[in-house]
């Protein structure tokens, strides 16, 4: 984590009680303080999707109800260094439940998967679209939508929508883990997958011919045996052309398509038609097994994740610590022979799961996960690498979008109130607010406890020295207060 020093600029007030200095000259005595994002540095909680805009921003969803201090309930926008992006629905963005799957349409709207039943108040059973501002796009109405999780979220060329997961229904329509709808967000009839999968479908991948692969925990398509993997025609029957013999052992998370046609599976089997081949694997287009992609002892643990560079390079992520017996937390690249790519050093790598890997047009590579640090450096749940695997440290969430001082005001005895975009001062916590003692030094005396849950704006002192402070609000000091939406007060 990059901590900010900021010299608080309300200084020059004491050069009018007679110092020595020039006029502007900074006062030695008033110390520097220190402000700090701490823990809330980046997403507070997992991330399992990201997509790149057109603009270079980036759409992440998961888990998180806070983005570096700022609350952003399971989805938010940030900008290409790392910062939120305010303009994206304000601070109003609520998804009541997590967010899975994110695709970028052309137009530039974005689809949603997850577990979500409502957004912004709205209900959306499992999937919305959503404008580019990050509102609700009401065109696009799924009426009761999935009856369980949507995983994978992926749209074709025509604008319709292939959606694979664990539900049984589509708007009240039988519809076994894999549907697929119209651009309205109503059900394609047309799509017809017969009983569907038998098990979960958690990826699923549209080749240039309109085909689609999906990948998941199922062992049947429509009542065919189809271990973890599968293609289907555009119209959802099984392509019986793709034949993947015992196909996988264990469950398929993700799969991505070279440009040559052949299939990068990852997940966490350990044999593909009876050959060993340990969490990834390389498919030729019939889904015969691709032998001159030999990954040796391949991934310890699962990949969850893949992404396939321009030259071929391939980059998986996921909860493993080795790959071919050398160390690679969490993330490694491999050559397009399924060797690992030493060039590729991402140091002692991520201390936790990596769940989304997306390649920017100049090659860096935004991951996130549930990690907290990657290669020793804080970075909470997402980050950027260059290309040789190292981090990008000119995308940073705790910046000074995400860490400021918006308001001040002094009291009659030369305290200085503060409030802002922080969560410690000087090391101590102090959550939006505090007091300083006219020397700089946080005055301890003035306990806001856990302060307030969001950014405060303004400040006032009043004449009896209680201080009026205006933000958007849910709750302050351990609930003790009631919700206040434009303007608490504190006793001096």
């Amino acid at each position: 984590m990059f901590k900010n020093l900021l010299f608080v600029s309300i200084a020059f007030f004491f050069s009018i009680a007679g110092y020595a200095q020039s006029p502007g000259a900074l006062d030695p005595n008033f110390n520097t303080i220190e402000i700090g994002q701490e823990s809330f540095d980046g997403a507070n909680n997992s991330v399992y999707t990201s997509a790149i805009r057109s603009d270079g921003k980036i759409i992440i969803g998961g888990d998180f109800t806070g983005f570096s201090g700022i609350v952003r309930n399971r989805i938010s926008l940030i900008k290409a260094n790392g910062r939120v992006d305010f303009a994206f629905s304000g601070s109003s963005t609520e998804v009541n439940n997590s967010v899975y799957t994110s695709a970028i349409q052309n137009d530039g709207k974005i689809i949603i998967g997850g577990n979500f039943t409502s957004y912004n108040g709205t209900t959306r059973n499992r999937i919305a679209r959503l404008n580019a501002d990050g509102s609700l796009d009401a065109s696009f109405d799924p009426g009761t939508g999935a009856n369980n999780v949507v995983y994978k979220v992926a749209v074709q060329n025509d604008g319709k929508i292939i959606i694979g997961g664990n539900f049984t229904s589509y708007n009240g329509t039988a519809r076994n883990s894999i549907a697929r709808l119209n651009a309205d967000g109503s059900l394609d009839e047309t799509f017809n997958p017969g009983t569907g999968a038998n098990g979960f479908v958690l990826s699923s991948t549209i080749q240039s011919d309109g085909k689609i692969i999906i990948g998941g925990g199922f062992t049947f398509y429509n009542g065919v045996l189809k271990n973890y993997i599968a293609r289907l025609n555009a119209d959802g029957s099984l392509d019986a052309s793709f034949n993947p013999g015992t196909g996988a052992d264990n469950s398929i998370f993700t799969i991505t398509i070279q440009g040559d046609g052949k299939i990068i599976i990852c997940g966490d089997f350990t044999s593909y038609n009876g050959s060993s081949r340990n969490r990834i694997a390389r498919l030729n287009i019939d889904g015969s097994l691709d032998i001159g992609f030999n990954v040796d002892t391949g991934a310890n643990d699962n990949v969850w994740s893949s992404a396939i560079q321009s030259d071929g390079k391939i980059i998986i992520g996921g909860s493993f610590t080795s790959i071919n017996g050398m160390s690679r937390n969490r993330i490694a690249r491999l050559n397009a022979d399924g060797s690992l790519d030493a060039s590729f050093n991402p140091g002692t790598g991520a201390n936790n799961s990596i769940f989304t890997i997306t390649i920017q047009d100049d090659g860096k590579i935004i991951i996130g996960g549930e990690f907290t640090s990657y290669n020793g450096v804080i970075t909470n749940r997402i980050t950027r690498l260059n290309t040789d695997g190292s981090l990008d440290t000119s995308f940073n969430p705790d910046s000074n979008d995400a860490s400021t001082i918006i308001t001040s005001d002094i009291q009659n005895d030369g305290k200085i109130i503060i409030g802002g975009i922080f969560t410690s001062i000087n090391g101590s916590p102090r959550i939006h607010i505090a007091r300083l003692n006219a020397d700089g030094s946080l005055d301890s005396l003035f306990n806001p406890g856990t302060g307030p849950n969001n950014t405060i704006f303004t400040s006032a002192v009043l004449s009896n020295g209680k201080v009026i402070i205006g933000a958007i609000l849910l709750h302050i000091g351990n609930g003790k207060k009631p919700y206040c939406p434009t303007q608490c007060r504190w006793k001096p």
